[in-house]
């Protein structure tokens, strides 16, 4: 039993989530059932972290780049995270640097799983990464 609270206590303090709501929840979309293009170049995402404010994390930020450092414009981007007792996915698109910005209807403090896809098409592969996105201020 003390075995089972500790866990417990170590997984809240990973992460602690407050709904503050920033984005509405109407903001979640169903993840695409469709596969990752093996087609075109390799891509990576660069400099994926937090959007702070107040101290708090509120979002993520990054780049979609390909592995030569091109940018990946006007690319659908999806970020998919535990809130409320579920998976919520939430998508986003490049701009033409390819930086990508999206906000959480919560913050967090500690370090949040989140994985990243995007699927590709005919010029660039697809890409699926799970992160760990820290919510404290660096």
């Amino acid at each position: 039993m003390v075995v089972a609270v500790s866990i417990i206590v170590a997984g809240w303090a990973l992460v602690t989530v407050s709904t503050a709501s920033q984005v509405p929840s109407t903001d979640f979309v169903a993840l695409p059932h469709q596969s990752l293009s093996n087609k075109g170049e390799n891509v990576v995402l660069f400099g994926v972290s937090a959007i702070m404010k107040k101290g708090v994390a509120v979002g993520v930020m990054g780049y979609l780049r390909t592995s030569s450092g091109s940018p990946i414009a006007d690319a659908a981007l999806y970020l998919t995270y535990y809130l409320d007792f579920s998976y919520r996915t939430q998508a986003v698109s490049t701009d033409q640097n390819g930086y990508f910005q999206v906000y959480f209807p919560m913050n967090w403090t500690g370090w949040l799983p989140l994985t990243l896809t995007y699927f590709g098409d005919a010029q660039h592969q697809g890409l699926q990464r799970t992160l760990s996105v820290s919510g404290e201020s660096q």
